[in-house]
């Protein structure tokens, strides 16, 4: 009797996520239609040292054959960062400090046409060290750390709108007041 409990539990485990419509994005069963449109995104400058940083990090994730010579989109990308301290000693010096880093982006079709719009954000801890050397490097580990989650998410949220045609939201273009000067005239 016990081989007939544990024959029904296999088969829920194994047959539950097909059944439920669960498709892996990435693994055996990956979508090659949305790593090919990744492949084909072209992925703009990004100002400062981190922004050139995440850059890398999302060709190395969005393109990792090289970029494309005719991409069918464009990922524009704006970071931001902040860092504050939360650990003080009485000599007014930070010990601790949160690193904020944050991205939006907008992924464009090679029309022009928005298709996506999205943010991102992740948080670091740093402890900062005595020496001024230390300090210098642990926020550097701080900062590739974060812009790694950064590039992880925007690939994620990219990949999962690229992966569903039927999520994808029709653009529509702008309705025109009938005085405005630039609505064509019959």
């Amino acid at each position: 009797m016990w081989w007939s409990r544990a024959f029904l539990l296999t088969a829920i485990l194994l047959l539950g996520p097909t059944g439920c419509g669960f498709r892996p994005l990435y693994g055996k069963h990956q979508s090659t239609a949305a790593t090919e449109l990744l492949a084909e995104i072209r992925i703009g400058q990004i100002i400062d040292r981190n922004g050139q940083m995440l850059r890398n990090d999302l060709i190395d994730r969005l393109t990792p054959q090289g970029e494309p010579a005719n991409p069918k989109y464009s990922l524009v990308v704006v970071l931001t960062e902040s860092m504050a301290g939360l650990g003080q000693q009485t000599n007014s010096y930070a010990t601790l400090g949160e690193m904020q880093v944050s991205a939006t982006f907008t992924l464009t079709d090679s029309a022009g046409k928005v298709g996506f719009n999205g943010s991102s954000s992740a948080a670091v801890s740093v402890n900062f060290l005595g020496p001024r050397y230390g300090s210098v490097a642990v926020e550097r580990d701080a900062e590739e750390r974060a812009l790694s989650q950064l590039a992880d998410d925007i690939h994620d949220q990219i990949a999962s709108y690229l992966a569903n045609p039927a999520s994808r939201p029709s653009i529509k273009p702008p309705v025109l007041h009938p005085l405005d000067p630039e609505r064509p005239q019959p």
